[in-house]
């Protein structure tokens, strides 16, 4: 389908006043109060001056948040400044944002440093800054549930089981669905959710999700539990941040990394 022909999601409200060269001055005077209060934290350390560590603590976490503020303000101001919002934002994903870590001398602090990171766009905020729909959000909180009963299913827990963790009405819908033989958590029916998601934010069509994009969300959707041989499923919020990660895949073209320890030579 040509690029023209597809159905894309527009910005309806009127794009506020753009001011970029104000968000990008916020984040320069925030990276600068940052550094100064990381110095005068290493400062107080060396001589062990509570109320000045306090203080520096204080002003660090205060430029962070600035900083986070600015920095999500300028990108959220180059998204709307486009005709499809939201696809500029699934193509850009996310943003830097400065954090602080601890400086070790045998296993011991002995001050901080400067660090970065980089912070995925929340599509849904932008959305309704731009008087865009977000009911598709919920559609992301039934696609999270699937993953769920999917995994459960795959760990080999009953049918009472899996009733017992349908606290929604969704997910009972589901658990009902797999009594009676139906196979709603199956890699199908999964991708025509992930799809229908996808339609409802970037418009019908624009982009096109496959199996790759199940097995991604699938590997990245658990981790260790904390009773012994549990697994913990993701937030919806973390469901989100997957969606947003296949959205990009889709709109870049990129490719799926795996990373893991690599043996030493």
């Amino acid at each position: 389908m040509a690029d023209k022909d597809k159905k894309v999601v527009e910005a309806t409200a009127p794009v506020e006043e753009i001011k970029p060269d104000r968000n990008k001055q916020n984040m320069a005077e925030a990276e600068k109060a940052h550094e100064a209060a990381i110095a005068n934290y290493n400062a107080a350390l060396a001589v062990k001056d509570l109320d000045a560590l306090h203080s520096a603590e204080d002003d660090i976490e205060a430029a962070e948040k600035n900083f986070a503020e600015a920095a999500e303000c300028e990108v959220f101001a180059r998204c709307k400044a486009e005709k499809h919002p939201l696809r500029k934002a699934a193509e850009i994903h996310s943003y830097r944002v400065i954090k602080h870590k601890p400086l070790r001398e045998d296993k011991i602090v002995v001050g901080l440093e400067k660090s970065e990171r980089e912070k995925p766009i929340d599509l849904a905020r932008l959305a309704t800054k731009c008087g865009l729909p977000t009911l598709w959000t919920h559609d992301v909180e039934s696609l999270n549930q699937t993953f769920t009963l999917r995994v459960a299913q795959q760990m080999g827990l009953s049918a009472a089981e899996l009733k017992e963790i349908s606290k929604s009405y969704f997910m009972s819908r589901a658990t009902d669905a797999i009594e009676a033989g139906k196979t709603p958590t199956s890699n199908t029916q999964l991708v025509k959710m992930l799809q229908g998601i996808c339609d409802k934010i970037l418009g019908e069509g624009v982009v096109h999700v496959n199996n790759h994009d199940i097995a991604y969300i699938e590997a990245a959707h658990t981790k260790k539990g904390r009773a012994r041989i549990a697994v913990n499923t993701a937030n919806h919020d973390f469901m989100r941040r997957l969606v947003l990660d296949v959205l990009h895949r889709c709109v870049t073209g990129a490719v799926y990394e795996v990373e893991y320890k690599k043996a030493k030579a």
